[in-house]
């Protein structure tokens, strides 16, 4: 197989006049794997990937700003009391 080696203009102009319908459906699927859920939040609610990274952006500044924080011991010990 052959690899091309494409720049931004190049590769949009192979899309619209070279490529065949197998290679722009593969593209489709990369597109839509976008928008798919890759994880959650505490809450359940489900996170794309630019979600995740944005929820993950939030919680580092809190953090940076002095945001309480949990070490694994004190998580595992809340866990543990709330089960009994």
């Amino acid at each position: 197989m052959e690899t091309l080696d494409f720049n931004r203009e190049e590769l949009a102009d192979y899309i619209l006049n070279t490529a065949k319908n197998s290679v722009l459906k593969k593209i489709n699927r990369v597109i839509q794997m976008e928008d798919d859920t890759i994880a959650y939040t505490a809450s359940g609610k489900p996170l794309t990937e630019k979600s995740y990274k944005t929820h993950i952006n939030k919680i580092s500044e809190s953090v940076a700003k002095g945001g309480k924080t949990y070490t694994s011991e004190e998580v595992k010990e809340y866990v543990l009391k709330r089960n009994k």
